[in-house]
């Protein structure tokens, strides 16, 4: 993989969530944590630190763009927002009006799907209408449920067809494909061809080794409008975990 591309993926790809489980760190080790992330050498693939609204007086000293997670009143601009859709079809009314409300505070916000039995037809209904508000798309990827890969497949192709970006959360603390945990080089190599349609992306999320996923015929100028306009990155509890598993691949140094 040439370096020019290796640096468009990774870049500004994990935002630092180490106050989330399974981590769920004090707030005084998740700064420390994100500190001793931004000193090494692999600070370039770090993004925001994802907190809490709740907890957003207690970030004395942090030095870096921070991703709200709402779980109370928000009273100040942030980076960007995350909260949760309270079904998997939301009300398009209302969905307007927390848009226009959270606007005022980010021009980034985060819609978490919920995904139920209807989810072939909520997926894209869903999506369409976050797109319609100028929303993007937030899918979690591991805890009590995982989702198949077809639901991220449509997830994915529904984000294109709707040119809503997206961020993953939970789950993606290795590159590739684990029984039936998903690798975050699988979600790059995927969205890189979302164009292609399900089964192809489908294909790609299923894969479990790198000779499976087409980096080596990734260009720079591709993964850049990926990284731009669909995969922004994913949320992760741990910066060292993905790091770790992407030098023993041998795609980090």
């Amino acid at each position: 993989m040439q370096d020019e591309v290796r640096r468009a993926l990774l870049e500004r790809l994990i935002d630092h969530a180490a106050l989330f489980p399974p981590a769920s760190m004090s707030m005084e080790d998740a700064l420390a944590e994100d500190r001793a992330a931004r000193s090494s050498p692999y600070a370039w693939m770090l993004d925001r630190f994802v907190c809490p609204a709740t907890r957003l007086g207690e970030l004395d000293g942090l030095d870096a763009p921070v991703s709200v997670v709402l779980d109370g009143p928000l009273e100040a601009p942030a980076d960007a927002i995350e909260l949760r859709l309270d079904r998997a079809r939301p009300d398009s009314r209302e969905l307007l009006r927390l848009a226009t409300e959270l606007s005022q505070w980010s021009d980034e916000v985060y819609y978490e799907l919920v995904l139920d039995a209807t989810w072939r037809d909520s997926i894209p209904a869903t999506i369409g209408a976050i797109a319609a508000v100028g929303g993007r798309v937030k899918l979690r990827c591991g805890g009590e449920v995982v989702p198949e890969v077809e639901q991220v497949a449509l997830v994915m192709v529904s984000c294109w067809a709707t040119r809503a970006p997206m961020k993953a959360t939970a789950g993606l603390h290795h590159p590739l494909r684990r029984g039936s945990e998903h690798g975050f080089l699988n979600f790059l190599c995927a969205a890189a061809r979302a164009r292609e349609g399900l089964d192809s992306v489908a294909e790609l999320l299923a894969a479990d080794s790198l000779d499976d996923l087409p980096l080596a015929s990734l260009t720079a100028d591709e993964v850049h409008a990926t990284r731009s306009t669909l995969f922004k990155g994913f949320g992760s509890c741990s910066w060292r975990e993905p790091v770790d598993d992407l030098r023993e691949l041998g795609v980090l140094s």
